[in-house]
Parts: C-alpha cells; structure tokens; sequence
C-alpha cells in the first residue's frame, strides 16, 4: 500500500498542535512568576529564579520518566490490548509517584543545597518557602504526567493542551493574590508564587484527570475501572524504558546549565549575550519538540497494528519534516536576529555579541531538531538505552569538552568566549543526528518479531 508523504505529515502537525500550545502555555506561566514577582521585590524575583531553576529539571526527570508510557500505550492502542494498555497507565502512576517522593523530600529539605551553592542570605530563606510550596503540587504534577502519558498514546492530545491552558489563566490572579495579598489572601511575595503553582498543578490534575475518566472519549478504554495495587513487573518494564529517556532529559537540560556556569567568570556581556541566544534557542525548541512527541504517538501506534514498513514510512516522514522545519527555522534566525536581540535589550554591546551568536544559533538548529525527531522514533520502537549512551558521548564528551577548549583556552586558537560553547553544541549535535539516525536506519530493519512487538502484560 502506498502512504503520502503531505497526508501523514498533516497527520503529525495534527497531533503536534496542541502539544505546541500545551508546551508555550507552560512556559508562559514561568514567564507570568518571573514577571509578577520581580514587580513585587527583586530578591523576590532571584527567589523565584533560584526555586524554578531547582524543581523544574525534578519535574523534567518525571516527566522524561513517562515519555515510555506514551509510547508504550500507543503500541498497545495499536495492537487493541487494552487490558495491557490500561494495567501500564495504572502502574505508571505508581511510579511516578514513586519517583515523586525522594524529589519532594529534596524540596522540603533543600536548606543544605542552598548553603551549598552559596545563595544569597537575602533570599535564600524565600527560595526555601516557595520551593516548599511546590513539593505540595508534585504529587499532582507526578499524577498529571500520568495521564497526560495516557491520553497523548491514545492519540488525544486536546486534553493536555486544555489542562493547561486552564493552569495559565489560574495561575494570574493567585499570583496576584498571594504574592501581593490582595482579595483578603496573605502576602507572601515570591513564596506565593509556589503556592499558586502547586494549586495550579492539582487543578490540571483534577481537569485532566476528568477527561481521561470519560470512556467515550477514549474508545471505551476505562482507565479507572478496577484500579490495581503496584504490579512491579510491569512498573519495572516501564521504568527500565523509561530512565534512559528521563536520563536523557536530564543531560540535554544540565549541559545548559554547564556552559552558564562555565560562562559566569566571563562577564555580564559575554552572560548576557550567551542567555539571549538561549532564550530564543529554548523557545523554537518547542516546535520540534512537539513534533517529536507527534511522532512518538504515531509510530508506536502503527507499531502496535503489525505494519512495520508504514510504521517506518512514518519514521521517514517526521526525520524529514524535522529537517524541513530547521531550514525554516534557521532562515527565520538569520533574517531577523538583530529585530530579535533588540527585544531583549537596548545595549548595542550586548545585541551585537548576541546577533554573532545566533549565527552558530541558527546553524545548531538542523541537528537539533534531526536527533529529535530521530530519537522520538528509537523511542516509538522502545528502544532507548543505547541513544542514551550515545547522547551523553556526544554532549558530555564531545561538546562541553571542545566548547571549553574553545571558550577558555587558547590551545585551538584565541578564546572565543561563548561562541566556542556553541560551536562545541554544532559539532556535539551533529555527532548525535548522524549516530541516531544511524541506529534508526538499523532498527528499523529488524522485523517486529525480533522484539520490536509490544510484550504482552499479564492483566
């Protein structure tokens, strides 16, 4: 049977829409915290700043944890075993609560990692109270990835974007309120930002939590019916598929953070300018992200019903539409970088070392969005171990390594400063396309009867 290339990329861009919107809607509640809480105090605002940059790569590590579960409820979905697809969405939420615990514990505790990293006394103690705040809402948050897991394998990614956007519109006036203390609530500053985003969390939660327990909506599949205790077979097959994604998460998200920190004895010109390019860089993200996951769904799905060669036509289709979109994306940057860097700051040093850095920005794309949607393939066909290996060489050993050699020294050259950082990331991301894609290629050969099949789970 033949396949079209336009009608399975619409098919994509269908599923990845709401996705897209979900993912801004999110960031834009971070942007809402930081824009509230710097009008209320400025060491308010760094409280805030310090608290988010703590929690949020826990909540990532959560939420990588359960990229299996999306993948895994597809095939099932596919291959219409719904009592294996049901037993693996219950037990997921085990174990997200599980992986939830040890997080929430570091957040009420989180005093000794602030004197560790030298906070500043003058809000320390305010990052302490909003960090607080959110380990009150990951429970919700663990439970929530759950179902979102869920709902996006079952093909469904309206209710995710809704649960969401919800979140956004909420998370105003409590921020209001509880930062401020208007509305007869108490005036906490930036701690009142963790307790409106802990609300925030449990309303999501409950929304989402409504849409999945509405069998029509779902081809009768009834997530809550006969709920089971922890079955740890299954919580160990998801979580041994589902730690390298987490994992692997985690290693895409620290290496930013790496290189500020590297770039910190540089200067605020060199920071600055660096952050800027960052910043654009982690907005565009999302699309490919969302595509990514896009594909994720529809592979394991077509997966699950038997038929490899359009399972891989699909493949096929998302790695191209990736690399369409980067040329897009990359055109975008070039034209527009100094429009752009001229949003974010009114110093002519700082646009003119910012705009240098979306060149290598722009270039840094094409990879980027290549390992991506080839890496949400390997996770479609659950294979996940070996991309891991393969991301932490090329990141860990390839472009922090070359970008510090680059940046600090002198050994290949004059110190570039940032831009060796991101010549590092080039020469990083482009060894991790071409491996991924090359483990794609060699997976998709394998017939399904070689352990591509999804396993059945004793229900």
């Amino acid at each position: 049977m033949r396949h079209s290339f336009l009608a399975e990329l619409k098919q994509l861009i269908r599923l990845a829409s709401p996705l897209l919107a979900a993912q801004l809607l999110g960031t834009g509640m971070g942007v809402v915290d930081t824009l509230m809480s710097g009008r209320y105090n400025a060491n308010d605002l760094a409280a805030v700043a310090v608290g988010s940059s703590i929690w949020l790569p826990l909540y990532l590590l959560i939420s990588g944890l359960l990229i299996a579960t999306t993948s895994m409820v597809a095939r099932y979905n596919g291959s219409g075993d719904y009592g294996a697809l049901v037993t693996t969405a219950q037990q997921s939420v085990w174990l997200a609560l599980a992986a939830a615990i040890p997080c929430i514990l570091l957040l009420l505790n989180v005093g000794t990692l602030l004197d560790w990293l030298a906070v500043d006394p003058a809000f320390a103690g305010i990052a302490g109270d909003y960090l607080a705040a959110i380990a009150l809402g990951l429970p919700g948050a663990a439970i929530f990835n759950s179902l979102r897991a869920f709902t996006e394998g079952m093909g469904r990614t309206m209710p995710y974007m809704i649960s969401s956007a919800a979140a956004f519109v909420l998370n105003i006036p409590l921020n209001y309120g509880l930062i401020y203390g208007n509305w007869g609530l108490p005036e906490l500053g930036g701690a009142g930002c963790g307790w409106a985003t802990a609300l925030c969390l449990w309303v999501q939660t409950a929304l989402l939590f409504w849409f999945t327990s509405r069998p029509a909506d779902y081809d009768g599949v009834r997530l809550f019916h006969q709920w089971r205790r922890p079955h740890w077979p299954t919580i160990r097959r998801v979580a041994r598929l589902g730690l390298p994604i987490a994992l692997a998460v985690f290693a895409e998200v620290s290496i930013f953070s790496a290189i500020a920190l590297l770039l910190a004895p540089l200067g605020a010109l060199v920071v600055a300018s660096h952050q800027i390019a960052l910043s654009v860089s982690h907005l565009i993200f999302m699309c490919p992200l969302s595509l990514s996951q896009a594909i994720t769904i529809r592979v394991g799905y077509i997966l699950g019903r038997g038929d490899q060669a359009h399972a891989n036509f699909i493949a096929r289709t998302g790695v191209i539409g990736a690399g369409l979109l980067a040329i897009s994306t990359m055109s975008l940057i070039l034209a527009f970088r100094h429009t752009i860097v001229g949003w974010y700051t009114p110093d002519i040093e700082v646009q003119a070392a910012a705009a240098a850095l979306f060149v290598w920005m722009a270039i840094y794309q094409f990879p980027d969005q290549i390992q991506v949607a080839s890496n949400a393939c390997l996770r479609a066909y659950q294979d996940s171990r070996i991309p891991l290996l393969l991301i932490l060489f090329s990141y860990w050993g390839v472009a922090i390594p070359l970008g510090f050699l680059l940046a600090r020294t002198d050994w290949l050259g004059q110190a570039m400063a940032a831009k060796g950082f991101w010549i590092g990331l080039v020469a990083g991301l482009t060894l991790t396309a071409v491996m991924l894609s090359g483990r794609l290629l060699r997976i998709a050969r394998r017939p399904l009867a070689d352990g591509t099949a999804p396993e059945r789970i004793a229900t």
